[in-house]
C-alpha cells in the first residue's frame, strides 16, 4: 500500500511540475504574440513616433503597477535599498543597451530576418549557462540547439538583402538578451527579492537611463494627433500593461523553465510571426535557400521543446560519472 502511495504521489508531482512548465512557457508565447500585435498596431498604423517613449511607458506602468500590488499586499518584496540595487546589477545595464542595440536592428533589417537572427540568442545562452551556471546538457539537446543554428547560416546565406552593420547589430543584440537572462537565472537563485522584487528593483533603476536616452534623442510625442483617439489610447495603454505582464511572465518562463528554455520558447513563437510576417509585413524578399533555412531552425526549435518537456535534455549517467571523476581530480 504504501509503496502504491508513494507511486501516485510521484506521478502527480510530475503532472503538477510538467503543468507549471506548460503554463509559464504559454503564458511568456501568448503575452509576446500580443504584445508583438498591439504594438505594430500602435506603431505601424497609427504611426506613433517614438519607440523610446514606449520604453519609458512601459517601465512607468511596471513600477507603479508593482508598487501598487505591494501596497495593497498582494505581493511582499524588499523596500528600495542601494544594498538590492546593487543585487539586480548589471540587469539594467544590460537592459539598456540591449534596448539600444535592439532598436538599431530593427531599422537596419527587415522583420523577417531581425526575428530569425534572434535564434542566434539560444546558443549564446547555452554558452553562457555551461560558463557561469556550471550547467550541463544532453547531446541530444546541443544537436537540436545546433540544427536551429544551421537553419539560421542556410538563411543569412539566402537573405538577399544582406547588410553588414544590421547583421553587427542583431547579433550584439542576442547576446546582450542572452547575458540578460543568465543573470536573472542567477540572481534568482539567491531568493531574497523575489520575482516582483527582480521585476520593480529592474524597472526602477533602468527607468532614469530610459529617461536620458528618450531626452537626448530629440524625440516629440505631445503633438501626436493619436492622443485625440480613445481607441488608440485604449491600446496605447494595453501595449504599457502588456509590457509589465511579459515581463514578469518572462522572469517566471526563466525561473520555472530555466534561460535555455525561456528562449527556445521566444524561437517558436518568433516562427510563428516569421512566417506570418513573410505574408503580412510585404518586405520580405522570397528565396528557397532562405526559406529552407527558416524551416530547418524551426524544426530544430520544435525538437528541442520535445527534448525539454519529455526530459530527456539531462546529461546522460556516464556524462555525470564523467564530470565528477573531473572534479575529484
Amino acid at each position: 500500500k504504501q509503496w502504491y502511495q508513494r507511486r501516485v504521489r510521484g506521478i502527480m508531482e510530475g503532472w503538477s511540475s510538467g503543468l507549471r512548465w506548460v503554463g509559464a512557457a504559454l503564458s511568456y508565447a501568448v503575452t509576446s504574440v500580443l504584445i508583438i500585435t498591439v504594438n505594430k498596431s500602435v506603431l505601424s498604423i497609427y504611426k506613433f513616433p517614438s519607440v523610446k517613449f514606449f520604453s519609458v511607458a512601459q517601465l512607468t506602468v511596471t513600477v507603479i503597477v508593482v508598487q501598487l500590488l505591494k501596497f495593497g499586499k498582494f505581493v511582499t518584496f524588499p523596500d528600495l535599498t542601494l544594498s538590492n540595487v546593487r543585487k539586480v546589477m548589471p540587469l539594467p545595464i544590460l537592459y539598456m543597451l540591449n534596448m539600444m542595440v535592439g532598436l538599431g536592428s530593427t531599422q537596419s533589417l527587415s522583420i523577417a530576418m531581425f526575428t530569425v537572427l534572434r535564434r542566434f540568442t539560444v546558443l549564446f545562452v547555452m554558452i553562457g549557462e555551461i560558463i557561469i551556471l556550471q550547467k550541463r546538457f544532453s547531446v541530444l539537446t546541443m544537436v537540436t540547439v545546433m540544427a536551429m543554428i544551421l537553419g539560421v547560416v542556410i538563411a543569412s546565406v539566402g537573405d538577399l538583402a544582406f547588410e553588414v552593420y544590421g547583421y553587427v547589430l542583431i547579433l550584439t543584440n542576442d547576446a546582450l538578451t542572452a547575458a540578460y537572462s543568465i543573470y536573472i537565472k542567477k540572481i534568482d537563485d539567491n531568493k531574497s527579492l523575489g520575482r516582483f522584487g527582480m521585476m520593480y528593483y529592474n524597472s526602477i533603476v533602468s527607468l532614469p537611463l530610459a529617461i536620458l536616452i528618450f531626452l537626448a534623442s530629440g524625440d516629440t510625442v505631445s503633438d501626436f494627433e493619436g492622443w485625440s483617439d480613445p481607441w488608440f489610447c485604449f491600446e496605447f495603454l494595453a501595449c504599457n500593461l502588456l509590457g509589465f505582464i511579459l515581463i514578469y511572465s518572462s522572469i517566471l518562463c526563466t525561473t520555472v523553465c530555466g534561460a535555455l528554455t525561456q528562449n527556445v520558447v521566444g524561437v517558436l513563437k518568433n516562427t510563428v510571426m516569421t512566417y506570418f510576417g513573410m505574408w503580412y509585413g510585404g518586405d520580405y524578399i522570397f528565396s528557397w535557400v532562405n526559406f529552407t533555412g527558416i524551416t530547418i531552425s524551426a524544426f530544430g526549435g520544435v525538437v528541442y521543446s520535445y527534448v525539454t518537456f519529455t526530459g530527456r535534455d539531462k546529461p546522460s549517467l556516464s556524462m555525470k560519472k564523467k564530470q565528477g571523476a573531473t572534479s575529484i581530480a
